[in-house]
């Protein structure tokens, strides 16, 4: 179960985007988010699984979902969210800063926007 409500609306955000996400959705409840790593500019999350989510292993090629901005008074520029796949699995979550400072710790006040209503 993911620990962090800030990388769990991430992850929300970013899976109700298409069909690919809508699938990938069904695998949120399966994760553990397993280590973070903060570098000063972002964020890496990787994740691990019960083995019930190869239930809901995604089909298609796509190996990477993006689309989600992150706005907060803690950052002195906007962030964005990218999630990477493996085998159709979700496997890890990076988080950037638009100005490469990141603070090394959870963000506790932000709004996240779907940016692929923008184009």
């Amino acid at each position: 179960m993911i620990q962090s409500k800030y990388i769990s609306d991430i992850l929300d955000l970013l899976t109700g985007s298409d069909n690919d996400g809508i699938i990938l959705r069904k695998q949120i409840s399966f994760l553990y988010d397993e280590s973070y790593t903060y570098t000063g500019s972002g964020l890496f999350i990787t994740f691990s699984h019960s083995d019930t989510i190869k239930n809901y292993k995604l089909t298609s090629k796509t190996s990477v979902l993006d689309g989600v901005n992150i706005e907060s008074t803690e950052l002195s520029n906007s962030a964005y969210a990218i999630l990477f796949l493996k085998n159709g699995i979700i496997d890890s979550l990076e988080i950037a800063s638009n100005d490469g400072l990141y603070p090394n710790k959870e963000l506790a006040n932000y709004v996240l926007r779907q940016t692929w209503f923008d184009k």
